[in-house]
């Protein structure tokens, strides 16, 4: 029972990671500041920033003002600008505050190795390599509907059309992009930046529910070893020929160290995802009404079945993403006030005095549920979730009076 089982935890995180190193876009540098190395992974970031998320959300945002100035722009039109321009937004500041968090990231993703050493059985273990496995197969569920979204909106539809008009609308000012000469090449840089822009958002996406993923198996651990108390004691007191209430003791200390590194886990945490978690919570409000206008603004839908469809599917993974952040976040505060229940269950009754006030503490302290909060002091539950979707329909509805 000694803690020496070797688990490597980076795998929750390590394939949003290569997704971004794949990029140029991770926001760690592999070299000293010294070397040639770094210089050139600071030009390819800037080169790619600049290609990948300042020039698409630049050039659509400058069209949404020309079309807006023009005075005769259709509301479903402007909504639906509006939603891509906000997506991608979303994607820079979320990278943007990432990088700048660097610190905090350093330090979780250290936490996240170093709290290995509270696993000691191999029940442990499997909790953890299928928490894992679980992070890994969301991920690349997210990068399937990335590709089959840049496939069907990027690819196919236009296809459909013979290329007649662009994926999306860009404004470039110093040239038309309707123009013959420059119109295959802006086409082509759409095809090409788009799944950049889609995989990296993907990829800080999953990136944070992979944490959220491992401070829940952190707290399985935990709850496990109160179920399972009575075994663990046994084989401590085998492992080093101890009576009951110093292997008790020793078990219960290792729950409790544990309990403290899942604490500082959290918070490490949300000083590192506190500025995006906040971001998504104000920005997917604000599309998932801008969507709902869109659709209720489109003219003739018996005749835009696939429109319909399509911007539904958009709205329905927008409330997705929004839901993934307070249902992690929920199912933290659940299994952390699971802990004071399980601790209260395990055989504690017949225990040295100072064992038993020591577990009642413990108990007392666990009944405060561990909360993922944002800078803004906002909790991250299912509760937020449906307070974000209320004030999103009231908003809804005020736009769809000023429409009328």
């Amino acid at each position: 029972m000694k803690p020496s089982l070797k688990i490597d935890l980076i795998q929750f995180i390590r394939l949003p990671i290569k997704s971004l190193e794949f990029f140029g876009l991770w926001v760690f540098i592999p070299y000293p500041i010294t070397s040639i190395g770094f210089w050139i992974g600071v030009l390819v970031r800037f080169i790619v920033g600049i290609l990948i998320l300042i020039i698409p959300t630049g050039t659509q945002f400058l069209y949404l003002v020309t079309l807006i100035m023009s005075g005769n722009a259709e509301i479903s039109e402007i909504a639906g600008i509006i939603n891509l321009v906000l997506t991608e937004l979303l994607t820079s500041v979320r990278l943007l505050d990432l990088r700048l968090r660097r610190k905090s990231l350093t330090q979780l993703m250290d936490q996240l190795v170093n709290i290995e050493s509270h696993c000691f059985v191999d029940a442990h273990k499997e909790i953890l390599e299928t928490a894992m496995k679980k992070s890994r197969k969301l991920y690349l569920w997210l990068l399937f509907l990335t590709i089959f979204d840049i496939t069907v909106h990027v690819i196919i539809v236009p296809a459909l059309q013979g290329f007649q008009t662009l994926p999306l609308k860009m404004d470039f000012i110093i040239f038309d992009v309707n123009d013959e000469s420059y119109f295959k090449y802006i086409c082509a840089y759409q095809i090409l930046y788009k799944p950049a822009m889609l995989t990296t958002f993907v990829a800080l996406l999953s990136l944070l529910w992979s944490f959220m993923m491992s401070i829940i198996s952190q707290l399985d651990v935990l709850i496990y070893n109160f179920e399972n108390m009575n075994g663990l004691v046994e084989a401590m007191k085998a492992e080093r020929l101890c009576d009951e209430n110093e292997a008790f003791k020793e078990i219960f200390k290792r729950c409790v160290l544990h309990h403290q590194a899942i604490i500082r886990y959290l918070t490490t945490f949300q000083n590192a995802f506190g500025g995006q978690m906040s971001t998504t919570l104000i920005l997917s409000a604000t599309i998932i009404g801008t969507t709902a206008l869109q659709i209720l603004s489109i003219e003739s839908p018996t005749k835009n079945i696939t429109v319909i469809i399509w911007v539904l599917l958009f709205l329905f993974l927008t409330v997705f993403i929004l839901f993934g952040d307070c249902y992690y976040g929920d199912i933290i505060r659940v299994k952390s006030s699971q802990l004071a229940t399980a601790a209260f269950a395990c055989p504690w009754l017949n225990k040295r005095n100072e064992l038993k006030k020591n577990l009642l503490i413990f108990i007392a302290k666990c009944q405060q549920p561990l909360i993922v909060m944002t800078p803004i002091l906002v909790p991250v539950t299912i509760q937020t979730f449906t307070m974000v979707m209320n004030w999103t329909y009231k908003g809804f509805a005020v736009l769809n009076q000023m429409k009328k």
